[in-house]
């Protein structure tokens, strides 16, 4: 049940400009691993809280998925 609150829930009520963590951000399409993976790499627009739990916006996770195969040039 908490999972599905996390998932479903907080991400919805947060809003595109609220920090929530990661796993509350990830779909079928980016797993949580590849989000986490993105915000180390600084690809994805993410902060690492004290707790060790990755955070970002909705917007944020928008922005990298439509960039992720881009490269610079």
């Amino acid at each position: 049940m908490i999972d599905n609150l996390h998932r479903f829930v907080v991400p919805n009520i947060a809003g595109a400009a609220r920090l929530v963590p990661l796993p509350a951000l990830a779909a079928d399409r980016l797993s949580y691993e590849a989000l986490r993976q993105a915000a180390r790499r600084g690809r994805l627009e993410a902060e690492q809280g004290s707790d060790g739990l990755w955070r970002s916006t909705r917007k944020a996770v928008t922005v990298y998925e439509r960039n992720r195969f881009k490269r610079d040039r």
